[in-house]
């Protein structure tokens, strides 16, 4: 098994996971690590598409450099790596691709909108290409997480604040912050990774964790202005 990152850790890895250098942004980073994982494994059974940051502030705040920098790196990294082993996968008329996506491809996340974008097209992209490869052998798969402890928040940039949406993103904001601080173990996610890698017959979305399932629950079955209203008064908009 491989791990990346765009800077690893020396040493290398270890018994389990072998760390590689990859910048899913860039074409040749992508291709060399792929190569590097055929030349030492000699084949590619399971991918799992994991790079994702984030960006705080109002649509309206955030530069479109910020913007494609999220969609860059959620998205475009993600179809990059995919067409990077299909073919490989094709070949081998095997394989399973699980990108991680996230509640928010359902859950609007004011003050989020570049990160919410992304994981929509995610799950957009996901369904689409599963159906494009089944005959192949291959499956895409989304697991869609809610809240998880990780570093996304320190590592998210800020757009710079137009004074007429400080009072009203302060709230999301920090909330925002605080779920992140308190989530779920990413081992949650991790169990469901697995599950969806080894299932025979793997769903099209997982939902990991109790608060993703709740929030698909509450979304299905509450009217559109009801949700809306339960929203706005949760994030305190009005």
């Amino acid at each position: 098994m491989f791990g990346t990152s765009r800077r690893p850790r020396r040493p290398t890895g270890d018994k389990l996971f072998r760390m590689l250098a990859l910048d899913v942004r860039v074409d040749t980073s992508v291709a060399n690590c792929v190569k590097s994982v055929l030349s030492q494994a000699g084949r590619i059974d399971l991918l799992v598409n994991n790079a994702g940051v984030a960006t705080v502030g109002a649509l309206e705040e955030t530069t479109i450099d910020e913007f494609k920098n999220v969609v860059e790196t959620n998205l475009f990294g993600t179809v990059r790596m995919i067409q990077a082993v299909l073919p490989i996968m094709r070949e081998q008329h095997a394989g399973r691709i699980v990108n991680i996506g996230s509640v928010v491809a359902f859950l609007p996340m004011p003050y989020s909108a570049a990160y919410c974008a992304s994981k929509h097209a995610i799950r957009g992209l996901s369904e689409s290409v599963d159906h494009e490869v089944r005959r192949f052998g291959i499956r895409v798969i989304a697991i869609e997480p809610g809240f998880i402890r990780t570093d996304i928040v320190q590592r998210s940039s800020v757009a710079a604040p137009i004074g007429e949406y400080a009072a009203a993103q302060a709230f999301p904001v920090r909330h925002f912050r605080q779920q992140i601080e308190q989530g779920a173990d990413p081992a949650v996610v991790a169990r469901v990774v697995v599950e969806a890698a080894t299932a025979a017959h793997p769903e099209s979305r997982y939902l990991p964790d109790s608060f993703a399932r709740l929030m698909h629950t509450v979304r299905g079955v509450l009217p559109s202005g009801c949700f809306d209203w339960v929203l706005r008064r949760y994030f305190r908009l009005d």
